[in-house]
């Protein structure tokens, strides 16, 4: 009769694996030590004032450690002694300044007792001088007309008079574009600005403009043409519009 064996486990003969149990006590004792070794101030102060020195370390060997410093700030650029203004006028005389060709009125007061000097009305000249009163010269283009008026007190007083008060009042300033433009008409002077652009503010040009011949006119009568095509290209052909200038744009035949 044939019998099937018994597994391992279950004979007598095989003894079981012994297995440890690690009582509550035992591990309470384990920990509680752990800590009281962390605990010695040798390692719990971070800076220690002497530091633990391990075997086979010499004493003093690492460098202080220095705190960190902050990073340099960049070095600042100056800016460019020859860097181009943001806005380049047409020439050195700033807006709101006499021009040539304007028309100005002056007038003395406050003067000494039979003393009359009458009103003055005079167009700058091309060289931007006027003469006034006992023959004195004073150059106008260019200033102010607060400017102008102490510098012709200056010249007065106290040469001539021991008091004088000096104003000096300014025209509207107008210039005036016509021939093949499309609006021909007089415009307001705000600013400098080139005989190109006064066309372009009298709405440019018309289908017959001839724009190879356009005729600029000067108060004291002088005359300049103008090429549209090379003045594109050279802007020194392009000359300055004063106050009261006269443009003219002929027509193409």
């Amino acid at each position: 009769m044939h019998h099937s064996p018994r597994p391992l486990s279950s004979s007598p003969d095989v003894p079981r694996p012994t297995r440890v149990r690690l009582g509550l006590p035992f591990l309470a004792a384990l920990t509680a030590w752990m800590l009281v070794g962390c605990a010695d101030t040798q390692y719990a102060d971070p800076n220690p004032k002497k530091r633990f020195v391990f075997p086979g370390e010499q004493p003093g060997s690492l460098p202080p450690v220095t705190p960190p410093t902050a990073a340099p700030r960049p070095p600042t650029v100056p800016p460019l002694a020859n860097a181009a203004p943001a806005v380049l006028l047409l020439t050195n005389t700033p807006v709101g300044t006499i021009r040539v060709g304007e028309m100005v009125t002056v007038t003395f007061a406050d003067l000494p007792n039979q003393v009359l000097i009458p009103e003055s009305k005079i167009r700058i000249a091309e060289d931007g001088k006027i003469t006034l009163h006992f023959n004195v010269t004073v150059h106008a283009a260019g200033k102010t007309t607060r400017q102008l008026e102490q510098e012709i007190r200056s010249l007065y007083v106290p040469k001539y008079y021991n008091y004088m008060t000096v104003t000096i009042k300014t025209d509207e300033r107008m210039y005036f574009v016509g021939g093949e433009v499309k609006n021909p008409n007089r415009q307001y002077y705000t600013g400098p600005i080139t005989v190109l652009r006064a066309i372009d503010t009298a709405g440019g040009f018309t289908d017959f403009a001839n724009r190879s011949n356009i005729e600029m006119t000067r108060q004291g009568g002088e005359k300049v043409r103008i090429n549209y095509k090379k003045a594109l290209r050279d802007p020194k052909l392009d000359p300055e519009v004063y106050p009261n200038d006269q443009i003219i744009v002929h027509r193409r035949w």
